[in-house]
């Protein structure tokens, strides 16, 4: 099993998993484990998890929107998964990670099933160098088990470089080969590095506040990534009054555009 997927063993708390809600256990992983609990695409990808392990859940993710709301110490996980709504071609869900009779984070997240439509798409990728001629990226930041999970390959937006704009480019892709799917490219849309780390000349500490995903390929276009590298487009608007925000699109080596994504994070100083 690939370290990814066994750090988010899920066991139902009593026999099989019913709705309203579905509990889970689960436990904390060295692996993914960030300078404060665990990492946040860790966290986000449990959330999904949660979702898609109940047996009525129907479809693929389409949108997530998370909320960080406290630490979470190592150790055991509840994760509480009710059903909102279901309607003919989109559910709504809601997981929720539980620890010490507390709440430290939750999700709004919708499934769709598969439909067809016409066409329209402005967004492009930027012409880049494949990942094959980048090297991998020595990262300065202070050492963290999770990063150790995934192979940098920035080509722009170096951190503490003194950059002119927080924007930034990077090939990634799961350390251990890893098929993509839904639950992997969650972690990876909580992988660009800080924003403000590129402007600046030194780490400071951040944490994410609130955090979207937007799905914008699943199925058979993720299978076609495979375990390939995926390209990373971030930028930031501001940083003002200790917080700053982040945007970033996710593209396949083939140009299809994977996930979007959005977070507002926490700034210390």
């Amino acid at each position: 099993m690939h370290p990814f997927d066994a750090s988010l063993q899920l066991d139902p708390t009593a026999g099989a998993p019913q709705v309203d809600p579905a509990t889970f256990r689960a436990r904390t992983s060295t692996r993914y484990r960030n300078a404060i609990g665990p990492f946040g695409g860790w966290t986000a990808a449990l959330l999904v998890k949660g979702v898609l392990s109940v047996p009525e859940a129907r479809g693929h993710p389409l949108s997530l929107d998370a909320i960080f709301m406290g630490p979470i110490d190592d150790g055991e996980l509840e994760l509480r998964v009710s059903r909102l709504r279901q309607n003919r071609s989109v559910g709504f869900w809601r997981a929720e990670i539980w620890q010490h009779a507390r709440i430290c984070a939750h999700a709004q997240i919708a499934l769709s099933l598969s439909r067809s439509g016409s066409l329209l798409q402005d967004a492009q990728p930027p012409s880049m160098s494949p990942p094959d001629e980048i090297p991998v990226y020595v990262n300065p930041r202070e050492p963290v088990p999770w990063i150790e999970q995934y192979v940098f390959k920035p080509v722009r937006g170096f951190l503490f470089s003194g950059a002119e704009s927080m924007d930034a480019l990077t090939w990634i892709r799961d350390a251990v080969p890893r098929p993509l799917d839904a639950i992997s490219l969650t972690a990876l849309c909580d992988t660009p590095f800080p924003s403000p780390w590129i402007r600046l000349d030194s780490q400071t500490p951040v944490s994410t506040v609130s955090f979207s995903v937007y799905y914008r390929a699943a199925g058979a276009a993720l299978a076609q990534v495979g375990d390939d590298f995926v390209l990373m487009v971030s930028r930031a608007a501001l940083m003002r009054d200790g917080y700053v925000d982040q945007f970033t699109h996710l593209w396949s080596r083939a140009g299809r555009l994977l996930a979007q994504t959005q977070q507002m994070l926490w700034v210390s100083g």
